[in-house]
């Protein structure tokens, strides 16, 4: 395995640190302005499991597709956009180029 230089670990925690990531699982907050829903995730594994899960469900339904599966499908593939962690995606792109 190659060798992590201490500069470029440094410049990606500054970089980390900086920038708001890690948004998706978060302590629960109070809006007025928003209803949520809560979804109870322990750990980014189980929320990855549960997108997989969903994405899964979703092509099965649509491979036997009929009017109504193809609507809840479609819902599936809705929550599964909302639940994506785009940003934490983005800080591992950061951390590959660091290892």
């Amino acid at each position: 395995m190659k060798e992590i230089s201490e500069e470029k670990l440094n410049d990606f925690l500054k970089f980390a640190t900086n920038v708001n990531y890690f948004t998706k699982l978060k302590p629960k907050l109070k809006d007025d302005d928003i209803l949520k829903t809560n979804l109870p995730i322990t750990c980014y594994n189980e929320l990855m499991q549960t997108i997989f899960s969903l994405v899964r469900t979703s092509i099965n339904t649509l491979q036997h597709e009929n009017s109504q599966t193809a609507i809840d499908a479609m819902l599936l593939l809705e929550i599964v956009l909302k639940l994506l962690p785009n940003d934490e995606m983005e800080l591992l792109d950061e951390l590959y180029k660091v290892l």
